[in-house]
């Protein structure tokens, strides 16, 4: 459900970046994503967009957290991604 390599957002820069260690990336599963956007629509009323779900589960792998202030901007409209979501968790 994440963007492929036609997506801007992934390219030689990031790769100079990594390799010069000045960028961190971490890896997210289709379905930590996805239980990550079904875990923010009932924990808060709130249908994040896919690309925001992968932010949230990382955030949920992190230790350490509890009791702190962390701040995540929602892009993107979750309504949007409805359809899929109800196909890949099976709703009906």
């Amino acid at each position: 459900i994440s963007a492929g390599l036609d997506y801007p957002g992934i390219g030689p820069e990031h790769a100079f970046h990594k390799d010069n260690l000045s960028v961190k990336y971490d890896n997210i599963t289709d379905q930590e994503a996805l239980d990550a956007f079904v875990w923010l629509s009932q924990k808060e009323g709130i249908i994040p967009a896919f690309e925001t779900s992968h932010a949230v589960a990382y955030l949920k792998k992190l230790p350490n957290i509890k009791n702190k202030l962390i701040i995540v901007n929602l892009s993107g409209r979750g309504d949007k991604d409805m359809i899929q979501a109800k196909d890949l968790l099976h709703f009906d």
